[in-house]
């Protein structure tokens, strides 16, 4: 089974490591029907991209003054649609298991990892609080209010590795090395812009689309992925039967 060496994790959140797209689909498909708009055109788009963005896009007419639609939108999803929400397999599991120092199986004092997303502080936060209430939300947390760009800019990634790397005082360290963990291709391409190993997750996209994007590794779920070491060297990540392009 592969496995590769790293200092830091970096995760997408929808998609990743909470399934969303039933909750995400039926809110955007409510609100293309109050305003008119080909919820299938604006699919094609969706996906991996900031939610002002689409906004701006297919609903030009809607004041988003201050993000406020947006937050209407994922207001909507967070609050009427957690019935549909679930974990992807093993996400809760490689999450804690970042937190546990295999040397000594006690609890780190920080956090290896965090979450970069596109979605809003208001949802992002929010699916801490319920579905991953055991995980905790991590200190590094960029939301798509955070950035300027999103993906597949690289901005929200190494804002987050810029971070961990500050709080765990590895500024030091030369040769840093990083993974990101993502389910859509824009993501993917974001990860490898910045030389990050990339791991693709094929719970929105057949894993063609993830390996053309640049996946390093692509696996059916976080089911696949395990820590093999976590010390104060760094983390072994190990996956199990990746998938391949054939």
């Amino acid at each position: 089974m592969p496995q590769f060496s790293v200092d830091l994790c970096l995760f997408d959140l929808d998609g990743t490591i909470v399934s969303t797209t039933t909750a995400a689909e039926s809110a955007w498909k409510k609100l293309c029907r109050q305003h008119g708009v080909d919820p299938v055109e604006l699919f094609k788009h969706s996906h991996g991209a900031r939610s002002q963005e689409m906004m701006k896009k297919f609903f030009p007419k809607l004041d988003n003054t201050d993000n406020k639609g947006v937050l209407a939108l994922e207001k909507d999803m967070a609050d009427n649609y957690l019935d549909t929400v679930s974990l992807i397999p093993g996400a809760e599991n490689l999450l804690l298991s970042l937190d546990i120092d295999t040397d000594s199986g006690k609890k780190l004092p920080q956090r290896k990892w965090a979450i970069v997303t596109s979605g809003s502080p208001y949802l992002a936060f929010s699916w801490f609080e319920t579905i991953l209430k055991k995980v905790g939300k991590p200190k590094v947390f960029i939301t798509g209010f955070d950035v300027k760009n999103g993906k597949p800019d690289p901005e929200g990634y190494a804002r987050a590795r810029d971070l961990l790397r500050q709080d765990l005082q590895l500024a030091h360290k030369q040769d840093l090395k990083y993974v990101v963990f993502e389910d859509a291709p824009v993501g993917i391409k974001a990860g490898k812009s910045m030389g990050a190993i990339t791991v693709g997750i094929t719970s929105s996209y057949d894993k063609s689309v993830l390996f053309d994007a640049g996946a390093d590794y692509v696996v059916c779920d976080l089911t696949q992925v395990s820590v093999i070491k976590n010390n104060a060297n760094g983390i072994v990540i190990q996956v199990d039967n990746p998938l391949t392009r054939d």
